[in-house]
This record gives structure tokens, sequence and C-alpha cells, in this order.
């Protein structure tokens, strides 16, 4: 079957997952890429002139991104199964405004937040940038620090993060071109915000980054993203990019890709029916975010086939009658981290996850989400040195209580966990409603692969 696009799917509390009763077997398409279409979104609000992008997903991130980007002075509209933008006026073509600051909302967004704090410093009007959840607690300072060193302004009455004031160093807006050192040990977010912001630079601008960046391939994405809009960034060894004068984006039309941390949710689907999944529309670049993860699954013992189809960019995932335990380094997939996290507990030998002391910065303490969460399923677990050890779950007994997931908030923990019930008699999610910050079809995809799925009693 094809799956058609889906709706969310409405839960009250809690809800329950259970084996399919025949292996998956599906063709779908994931939604689109989040982390593209916020990239476009930013670059579209700071192209003077209009940008139209084409299959940008639901969810509760992109419509904060795009009432963001109206906030900053871009026009929007939704038109043709997009999104139309008309972004601001160039640098020094707009008077620079005066009273108190337009107010921006990233949401629970850290993404958003970064780019967000970048893109206001180069408008011509003062932006006072807010949020929720844990985003006061997502690092902030190394670009805040950038940003001062290239001439803006930047208060904070969070100490160090949201609720914070941007102004513009330049008089009609723009960036002051120059030298930023940046810290690329904690995300590589700060890179990508200072490099879309580039797009209204007034000189050349240089970026040192001060190690190697965590989350490599989505700086990759970002590099690539601005190429396809007209803005060419020179990488000058590992860590320094450097963005020429002069620097603009063009007006034009995008397409977003389909999202490879959406589409690992239904591969594990397929691993531990075992099953089989084609997924249809992804990103076919080598460097594309979360790109490896389908290989893990080959390393598990999956038969794993990758293909440019007549449909876009084609993965196909075959399950094995046993799963191997791995050693991989999630580096470059962060948020498929979790669902690894999850596949390795049905395993048959233990496995050791590499590159993940970043993911306690996320939406949740993600390392302590997944020891909780992996404890109830009966895996136990270590944490030690950056990596993650998983031991195969203990089989559940007769009587045993299903286990039950607390996201903590959290969507990726949520649809990882979910995961658990092909391999569980049932297994309960609490606040189910999380999944909408990126995927708030993802109950009626599962269910579309033949996964039970229903509220809890």
């Amino acid at each position: 079957m094809t799956a058609p696009s889906r709706q969310a799917r409405p839960f009250p509390g809690a809800v329950e997952v259970s084996p399919p009763r025949r292996p998956v077997s599906a063709v779908v398409r994931p939604p689109g890429s989040k982390y593209e279409a916020n990239r476009l979104l930013v670059i579209a609000a700071l192209t003077d002139g209009e940008r139209r992008i084409l299959g940008a997903p639901e969810g509760e991130d992109i419509r904060a991104a795009v009432a963001a980007i109206r906030a900053l002075g871009a026009e929007t509209a939704e038109t043709d199964g997009g999104i139309r933008v008309r972004g601001l006026p160039a640098p020094g073509r707009a008077a620079p405004a005066t009273g108190a600051p337009v107010v921006a909302d990233a949401g629970e967004s850290g993404t958003l937040l970064r780019f967000l704090t970048a893109a206001a410093a180069t408008s011509p009007t003062p932006v006072r940038i807010v949020g929720r959840g844990r985003l006061p607690e997502r690092p902030l300072e190394g670009l805040v620090r950038a940003l001062a060193s290239l001439g803006a302004v930047v208060r904070s009455e969070g100490g160090g993060s949201v609720p914070l004031t941007v102004r513009s160093g330049e008089a009609g807006g723009g960036l002051r071109g120059g030298r930023a050192h940046l810290p690329a040990h904690e995300t590589s977010q700060f890179a990508s915000a200072l490099l879309l912001a580039s797009g209204r630079a007034l000189g050349a601008l240089e970026i040192e980054l001060g190690s190697e960046p965590v989350s490599a391939s989505y700086l990759d994405l970002t590099l690539s993203v601005m190429a396809r809009c007209g803005a060419a960034v020179e990488r000058r060894g590992g860590r320094r990019l450097f963005v020429p004068a002069g620097t603009r984006f063009r007006p034009g039309t995008s397409r977003v890709s389909g999202d490879r941390a959406s589409a690992s949710y239904l591969f594990a689907a397929a691993a531990l029916s075992p099953g089989r999944v084609r997924a249809l529309g992804l990103d076919g670049s080598p460097d594309a975010g979360e790109r490896e993860f389908p290989e893990t699954l080959r390393r598990m013992g999956c038969r794993v086939e990758e293909r440019d189809g007549a449909d876009g960019f084609e993965t196909t995932v075959e399950g094995p009658a046993s799963l191997r335990g791995i050693e991989a380094d999630c580096a470059r997939m962060p948020d498929s981290a979790p669902t690894l996290a999850v596949a390795a507990a049905f395993a048959s030998t233990p496995s050791r996850l590499h590159g993940v002391e970043h993911l306690r910065h996320k939406e949740s303490d993600r390392i302590a989400a997944l020891r909780r969460g992996l404890a109830a399923l009966g895996a136990r677990t270590e944490f030690a040195g950056g990596a993650l050890t998983i031991h195969p779950a203990d089989p559940p007994t007769d009587g045993d209580a299903p286990p039950v997931i607390d996201p903590d908030g959290d969507h990726r923990i949520a649809m990882a966990f979910a995961l658990a019930g092909l391999r569980r008699p049932v297994v309960r999610v609490r606040s189910p409603e999380v999944v909408a910050k990126s995927f708030p079809a993802f109950w009626d995809e599962i269910a579309g692969l033949g996964v039970r799925v229903r509220p809890a009693p």
C-alpha cells in the first residue's frame, strides 16, 4: 500500500501500541523535512524578493517559524500547496523603526531560537524573542558573543537566553562583516544561524569554529540549502567558513525533501516487525542529515536498498528474523539516536551508541529519558564517556503490567518508544499529543503500517 497524506489523530491522556497482526509492508512518503523547511523559511525572510516553498511539513515548529518570520517583517501566504514568502528589503533600504521591539515567538524550537536570534540582528526593527518549555535552558551564549563581535546588540532577560532583545548595529539593518569565532562542541546551529544571517551582511564574513561541529550533517545541510538559494560559502579547511562580500539570497522556488528523521521511525518499524518499508522522496545527498540511520540498520542485519527513483530518492528497509547489536556513532544522526536506542533494546547482543552527549540538551534530557524508558522495557543501560550502552531487554513474563513511557514532553522520545509496541504485547505512551511538534500524523502513519494504536483505557 502507499500511505496517503494523513491527519493527526487525537488521543486523550495516553495511547497503547501493540504489534501488527501481520508483518509490516508499506510504501510511504514521509513528511517534508522540518530542518530544510526552517532554513528555507529564514532564507526567504532574508531575501529581497519572493521565494515559494513547496512541500513544507505541518507541525508546531513550522507554524512557529512562519509566525516568527512574519514578526520580522516578511509577508507570508499559503498557496498552491506551498508557502509564499516576500522577504525584508535589502539592508539600508528600510528606515530604522522607532518604538517598542516587535515580538517573535520561537515556541519550543531550539533551532528556530538560534536562527531567529541571528536573523533579528539583520532587521531594521528591534526584535524581542520569547519562547517556552526548555528553551531558556538551550545554549545560546556562543552565538550571542559572535553577534556582538559583528556589531549586533543582544540583551537577555533570561540569564543568557530567552526572553532577549536583538538590535542590528547598522542603520537600516544588516550584519557587519568581519571575523567571528563560534563554539561548536554543543551544537552546529550557531554556525548555521550566522551563515543564514550572512545573506544580509554588509561585508565579507569569516567564521572560525572552535572545534569540529556537533551534528555536522546539519551544517552541511545549511550550506547545501544556501547554495540552492544563490549563496555559496567557501570552506577554508575543516573549521573555517568564508562568505564573500555582496552575497545575497535570490528569489525563486524550493521544494522540501522528505524528512529522514521522520522516516527513521518507519524504517525501525520494518526492522522490528520484521517487515518491509519503502520511503519515497527523501534527500538523496550523501551529506543529508540522518542519512546514516538506514546503514546502521543494515549493520544490525536489515536488508537496505537505496536508489534514485521516478518519485525521488528511495530507501527500502527489510527487517531480519533477529537484529544484531551494534557499535554506532550517532553524531551525524542525533534525532534518529533515540529510535536506534529502542531498536537496540530488542537486538540479540548489546549495543553501544557514541556521540550522544549533547542529547542532554534537547526538548528533554534525552539520555535520562532513554534510560528510564529502556529500564521500563527491561533493558539495562550504562552511560559513560559520552556513550550509551544498551543491553538486550528481558522478555516479558505472564502477568507483567504493560510498560508505561513518560516522554517528558519530548516528541522524539514518544515516537521512538511507540516502536517498542511492535515487540511487546502492549506499550503505553503518555502525552501522545507531543508528536505534533514535528510529526502530527505519526500515530496514523504507524497505524497505516498495521501497528495497532488505540487510546489507553
